[in-house]
């Protein structure tokens, strides 16, 4: 599937035609495809399903505003000078003032919908099974059959995992495509519907799905979705039942249900750390051993590159499979590219560092780009340093830059052309949410193990580092990242932000336990890849977290880092209740009498 498969995909999104009080004509030509017709064969069926996966790489999904959406909205990024001057959603979205009008929600809700509406579609197609295109009774078909009906379940799971996430479970939900008739305007579910719904989708995915060397065994099928997909996303599910469940409350997470989801992962053998860390969000080894699912991208360079914004909603047509995370959540504009969201001093800091304060972490400078870091190749200067990337000294120690989903170069073509795949979720998560599910059920020994396996990970020699990291420690032997044991006992504090003056804005937390340790691991492992947002709501909805009262204070406390960091102070104290959603956009509710807003509203 890799690089080619959306290529051949049928777009899902029809248009439809409602005719009225029209005379009485017949407007179809019958030697004419259409959906009613199309679907009578193996291939186009699965077309049916490839057309869902083709609207992933939309830029109002994770072309574009879904990055936007599940990273900006963390600690982990603060907005740049550009974005408040060009890109006014950016600023929006990162100091927790979005309104109902925002154009990267309002297209990323659009877009999540037309994800449900395609899965439907292809549901709805497969079961029908037109002509017998598919003779059920042959093993090989049979088997085919399965995969694409577990494809469809999944990526409809995805899409009610998103959207109850981002907008709440109050919205309208279908298991079916809308004709246009009476129920075209639909009432949001009632509180807890989705959530049953999101669970049951993963659950008959993970029944239907082969596992990864199933699947991968033949190179057009890379990149599918895999039974290992639809058993992490279950896990996940389960361990954000406050968020997803309207009906469930904080402690509500199913940490028993998740466990046993995860525990098949890491039996299955069919997953495993890969060596460079760095290989997790470059263009270079994907689709690997560590990745569970990717939203596949590649170099459209035929498509013509104009905003997505001209066309509102099929802006993906000029964009092609490109992604835009290159050119807007990268490098400044001294690598050509726009940079509208730059990482934080609070991420900076929560990665270790020796008695000279020296950051010691492989991670952080395989995924940033920051002060003693690996070289960029300037495209009319050759290789040069940090220093180079943000020439101002007033910037410096306070602008960093996005290395991860990006490349280590300034390519002579247009940086919006970028082909790296969005990885949404890996192995190392894996580990992780399974040892947090160890630290829940009572058992941090056990969580300890899994922790220090993706530390061991980090300390890994690069096998075949490039110009930009062969003269870094890690390219020519091993990090000296400690135990995590270790770390416990020397109890350091990370993430601490201060002004210039030395008042503490970010407190940071002591690293004295197990849990405490978990929490660092997911930051140093999986920033900026969509994920922080996500967990700080999960913990703050913890009553077993002694942190759980706390948890949100480097949100809260977000606008004086952005004024410490970047000398602007738009923004205000995030606050639970009002700003853990995104506003249903306006259009919506000027559209659907049936729909109502939510509290962000």
């Amino acid at each position: 599937m890799r690089k080619n498969i959306y290529v051949k995909s049928v777009l899902a999104a029809l248009l439809m035609t409602v005719v009225s009080c029209e005379p009485e004509m017949d407007f179809i030509n019958p030697s004419t495809e259409n959906i009613n017709s199309y679907y009578n064969t193996k291939e186009h069926l699965t077309y049916a399903v490839n057309g869902a996966y083709n609207i992933m790489q939309r830029m109002g999904a994770w072309a574009r505003c879904m990055p936007m959406i599940l990273d900006i909205r963390s600690d982990e990024y603060v907005y740049s000078p550009d974005a408040a001057g060009i890109e006014i959603f950016v600023v929006q979205i990162s100091s927790h003032t979005i309104p109902a009008d925002c154009e990267a929600t309002t297209q990323a809700f659009g877009s999540i919908y037309v994800l449900q509406y395609a899965a439907n579609l292809a549901l709805e197609k497969l079961q029908e099974n037109q002509d017998g295109a598919f003779d059920l009774d042959k093993p090989d078909d049979k088997a085919l059959y399965d995969r694409l009906m577990g494809e469809a379940y999944f990526l409809r799971g995805l899409s009610r995992f998103y959207l109850t996430f981002i907008w709440g479970d109050e919205i309208p939900d279908r298991d079916y495509t809308s004709t246009g008739g009476d129920d075209f305007y639909m009432s949001p579910s009632e509180p807890g519907v989705i959530y049953g719904r999101i669970v049951g989708d993963f659950k008959k995915a993970e029944e239907l799905l082969p596992v990864r060397s199933v699947v991968y065994a033949n190179p057009a099928d890379i990149g599918r979705a895999t039974k290992g997909a639809a058993q992490a996303f279950l896990a996940k599910t389960y361990m954000a039942r406050p968020l997803l469940d309207g009906t469930a409350g904080p402690g509500s997470a199913e940490w028993e249900l998740a466990k046993a989801e995860l525990k098949k992962i890491i039996d299955s053998g069919e997953y495993e750390l890969v060596n460079n860390y760095r290989d997790n969000t470059s263009e270079d080894n994907e689709n690997n051993k560590e990745s569970l699912f990717e939203v596949q991208f590649c170099r459209s360079y035929d498509a013509t590159g104009d905003s997505p914004w001209s066309d509102m909603q099929f802006g993906s047509f000029r964009t092609g499979q490109n992604t835009w995370r290159q050119i807007e959540m990268t490098t400044p504009r001294t690598t050509g590219r726009w940079c509208y969201a730059i990482p934080s001093l609070a991420l900076y800091n929560e990665f270790e560092r020796d008695n000279q304060g020296k950051i010691i972490d492989p991670r952080a400078y395989q995924g940033l780009w920051i002060p003693d870091g690996p070289k960029f190749n300037f495209l009319n200067s050759g290789w040069g340093d940090y220093t180079i990337m943000f020439d101002n000294p007033t910037w410096q120690g306070k602008w960093f830059g996005t290395r991860k989903f990006g490349t280590d170069e300034q390519a002579p073509i247009d940086a919006r052309f970028s082909g790296i795949n969005e990885r949404m979720i890996r192995y190392a998560d894996i580990l992780l949410m399974y040892a947090e599910c160890c630290i829940e059920t009572g058992d941090n020994a056990t969580a300890l193990q899994y922790i220090n396996k993706v530390r061991t990970r980090a300390n890994n020699q690069m096998i075949n580092p490039t110009e930009a990291d062969a003269h870094m420690f890690y390219a020519t032997g091993q990090g000296r990242l400690p135990a995590g044991e270790d770390l416990i006992a020397a109890a350091p504090v990370l993430g601490q932000v201060k002004e210039d003056n030395g008042n503490v804005i970010i407190p940071g937390f002591q690293i004295n336990t197990v849990r405490r340790l978990l929490k660092h691991e997911y930051s140093a492992e999986l920033y900026l890849e969509g994920w922080r947002f996500f967990n700080l709501l999960r913990w703050y909805n913890n009553p077993n977290d002694p942190d759980a009262s706390v948890i949100l204070t480097n949100l809260a406390e977000k606008y004086k880092m952005q004024d410490e960091q970047i000398g602007t102070t738009v923004g205000v104290s995030f606050d639970y209740t009002r700003h853990r959603l995104a506003p249903i956009p306006a259009n919506e509710l000027q559209t659907n009498p049936a729909i109502k807003g939510n509290p962000a509203n």
